[in-house]
């Protein structure tokens, strides 16, 4: 099977880059390298900026800034291998000059600080997908650990995805709680993704979906990209297997048409104990396919499915 390539959905590398000043060059001092990327066949990685607690990193949009900042410096250091994506045909000019895509994400609608013409700004720098919440409350809506109030989208929350869907952005709902699922669900009027969730059924944590938030994403054309984080795969040790577990179970649950990839390479505190970086995905993949999956449905997980996604909106 050689026509496929991955699409990641996340990662949080710039963060490496900005505040560690890691080399993609360099085995070692990040999950992704470019080494990585092209052995792991990757064709378009998002970079997430993940603006992170205000009390940890200051003012959110000082922080956002800095980190695209980071992403556009990056861009150019490695312009050999990397092209950005700022509309769907820059995916085909990626290919066509074997380089690979990158699309700037930030991870945290806290970078917007209650200001809808935030998102504007940030969509006229390259931004073209957006986590509407990390783990805890902010203007827009409750995040996944907000375990106590149990909110969703405020009036601003609101406004937010409705500018999203006019401007041309994925509204990521990865982080975010399950009310606020269901209201981006009812308020959006394009695909949606979660960009880096598992299944709820098979690892019980609050950061991954419930069955019925999986039927009804793939019931909307939407994607989830499976997170490589051991706590998010299983609550025990966990390693590819676990990643293919998650796959075969949401499969079976909905089809393929809803199942991406997105690792969360660089934002984990660990990997799966056989899968340590992009070049993985070789493994992933190989098992898919000794498990007599169709190559339709293998080129939907790894690529197709968010190609379809980003083809409606960007």
């Amino acid at each position: 099977m050689d026509s496929y390539f991955i699409i990641d959905g996340h990662c949080d590398t710039v963060e490496k880059i900005a505040d560690h000043g890691s080399n993609l060059y360099e085995p070692g001092q990040s999950h992704v390298t470019i080494k990585g990327l092209r052995e792991g066949k990757v064709g378009l990685q998002f970079f997430a900026a993940w603006v992170g607690p205000k009390t940890k990193y200051g003012p959110c949009l000082q922080r956002g800034l800095r980190l695209i900042d980071a992403y556009y410096n990056m861009s150019e250091l490695y312009s050999d291998d990397f092209i950005p994506i700022l509309q769907y045909d820059d995916i085909k000019r990626a290919q066509e000059q074997n380089k690979i895509g990158t699309l700037l994400a930030v991870e945290g609608g806290d970078v917007l600080e209650g200001e809808i013409l935030n998102l504007r700004i940030l969509y006229r720098l390259g931004v073209r997908a957006m986590t509407l919440t990390w783990n805890f409350r902010n203007e827009i809506a409750d995040g996944a650990m907000e375990d106590k109030s149990l909110g969703g989208l405020s009036a601003f929350g609101h406004a937010v995805v409705r500018e999203m869907n006019r401007l041309g952005m994925v509204v990521d709902v990865s982080h975010l709680s399950e009310k606020g699922f269901y209201d981006v669900i009812e308020v959006s009027e394009k695909p949606i993704a979660a960009t880096h969730s598992n299944a709820w059924s098979i690892c019980r944590h609050p950061r991954n979906l419930k069955d019925d938030q999986i039927r009804i994403l793939a019931q909307k054309k939407g994607v989830m990209g499976t997170n490589f984080y051991p706590p998010f795969l299983s609550h025990e040790a966990a390693g590819s297997a676990d990643i293919i577990r998650h796959i075969e179970y949401i499969a079976a649950l909905v089809g393929t048409d809803v199942i991406g990839f997105g690792s969360d390479f660089d934002g984990i505190e660990e990997t799966p104990a056989d899968i340590c970086g992009p070049e993985g995905y070789c493994k992933i993949i190989n098992e898919l396919l000794k498990l007599n999956y169709k190559e339709e449905d293998v080129r939907k997980i790894t690529c197709g499915n968010y190609l379809r996604l980003l083809r409606e909106i960007i």
